[in-house]
Formats: structure tokens, C-alpha cells, sequence
């Protein structure tokens, strides 16, 4: 998989001939660097910059897609007039639309007592921390220490066991966090597909991401003949097409894109 920067020329040269760029990226680990919490992944000033520099091109729509909250990520951004996907793309805003996934919104309240039922148990864990994000939930463990890790799983599980809803919940393992979702037809592959559906024939989308969630991402972009970027380590299994290593490189390649 060759580094994106390492192959510019020619990348540049297939977004500068599109009518149209749809410029979609993750947040934690993409834009920002990965923090001990959620609250800590601040958007770097230098990636803020360059994200408005390419917000101001007339052939480019910028958005976000993330697992985190819909209000959290766009908060968390601050930029104005972005589309934001929240959730894995369960919740998606625009200037032309305000998406809530129906079965999804259903399932909160059910969520809302796997969440209470979480926080009870794990609270008193060190390093852990339980999130409340309206239709999905996570457990960061990042900040918990390596013999404690077996404690949190087991004591997980054992909750799962006892308040899980069947068939009607799934929980999925990101970088070091646990995420508990609505078992519905739904991820950040197909919040891009929607989103894209919005742009005209001749739209280039291009996605960056760095975990697990993001292939299915990868995957959608790829079916709609755009570019797709992982970002972390050299020979991570990954459907992106390119790499690079650091969102300090996403950065980078935002301010490339703001020249072209």
C-alpha cells in the first residue's frame, strides 16, 4: 500500500480533474491525535487551518464521520457548515438534511439502561470510562492498566449478560474502547453512501480513517470510484488504497489539497 504522499503527483492530478471533491474524514486518530478520553482529542490549530483553507474552495465539500456523538464531534470540530455524521452515521447533518436512523432512535431507550447498568459497574475501575452518546455507547479502557484489563472484560460481559437485549444490540472493539450499538443495517459505509447520493454525477469522494469502523467506509468510497486513505501504520490489513502514517501527515495533505 504506498504512502499518499509518496504518490501526490499523481493523486493530486485525479482530484484536481474531478467537477467536484466530497471530502469525508474521521476524527480521533484522524484529525486529532488519540487521547486518554474523548473529552482530550482536541483538533490540532495547524489541521483547523488547513481544514478552513480547503472549506473555502469552491470545488470542495468537507465533512466528518465518526462514532462519536453527532453534537460531541461537530463541538469538538467547531467549524461551522461541515457535514457531520455521528454515531458510525447513525445521525447525519447537513445544510440540506438532519438524518436520525428510525430503528436506531427506537432503541434509545434501551441503551439508556445498558448505559446506567455500565456505569454502575465499571465506574470504580481505574482508567475507565463510560460514554453516553444518545444512540450508541462506549468503554474506554485506555488510561486502564494492563493487569486490570481481564477485570473489565469479564465484569463487560457479565453486564452484557444480564441486560443485553437479544439480537437487538451489538458490541463491536475499536483502539482500546468497547462500543455497545443498535444491531441495524448501518455503519459509516452506508452514512457516506447517503451523503454522497446528495452530489452531482462527477463527485469524487475521498475518506480518511484510521480503525476498525472505518473499512466499511473504505469499502463504500471504493464502490463509488473514490480514494481512500488509512491512516497508521505500514502494513495494517486495510481496504484503503493509500496510507499515511500521522494526522499530523492528514494535516499535511489538507494544506496540499488548499494549493491545488
Amino acid at each position: 500500500m504506498p504512502h499518499l504522499l509518496n504518490v501526490w503527483p499523481r493523486v493530486s492530478r485525479q482530484i484536481a480533474g474531478a467537477d467536484h471533491v466530497l471530502l469525508l474524514l474521521d476524527y480521533d486518530g484522524t484529525l486529532a491525535p488519540i487521547a486518554g478520553r474523548p473529552d482530550l482529542a482536541v483538533l490540532p490549530p495547524r489541521t483547523r487551518e488547513a481544514l478552513l483553507a480547503v472549506q473555502r474552495l469552491a470545488r470542495f465539500t468537507l465533512g466528518i464521520v465518526s462514532g462519536r456523538g453527532l453534537a460531541d464531534v461537530r463541538e469538538m470540530a467547531g467549524i461551522p457548515g461541515l457535514v457531520y455524521a455521528g454515531n458510525h452515521g447513525l445521525e447525519i447533518e447537513s445544510s440540506d438534511e438532519a438524518f436520525i436512523h428510525p430503528e436506531a432512535k427506537e432503541l434509545r431507550p434501551h441503551l439508556d439502561l445498558v448505559l446506567e447498568a455500565l456505569q454502575e459497574r465499571l465506574s470504580d475501575l481505574q482508567g475507565v470510562f463510560v460514554e453516553g452518546k444518545g444512540l450508541t455507547l462506549s468503554v474506554h479502557y485506555r488510561l486502564t492498566p494492563e493487569e486490570l484489563r481481564p477485570q473489565l472484560m469479564e465484569e463487560f460481559d457479565e453486564v452484557m449478560g444480564r441486560v443485553a437485549l437479544g439480537e437487538r444490540i451489538r458490541i463491536t472493539k475499536g483502539k482500546e474502547i468497547l462500543e455497545v450499538r443498535p444491531r441495524v443495517d448501518w455503519h459509516k459505509g452506508r452514512a457516506i453512501t447517503r451523503i454522497s447520493a446528495g452530489f452531482p454525477h462527477g463527485t469524487l469522494p475521498i475518506y480518511f480513517g484510521d480503525d476498525l469502523t472505518d473499512e466499511d467506509g473504505f469499502q463504500a468510497v471504493h464502490e463509488l470510484n473514490g480514494i481512500t486513505v488509512f491512516v497508521g501504520p505500514a502494513r495494517q490489513p486495510t481496504k484503503a488504497q493509500y496510507r499515511v502514517d500521522s494526522p499530523a501527515e492528514v494535516a499535511e495533505t489538507l494544506e496540499l489539497l488548499a494549493r491545488l
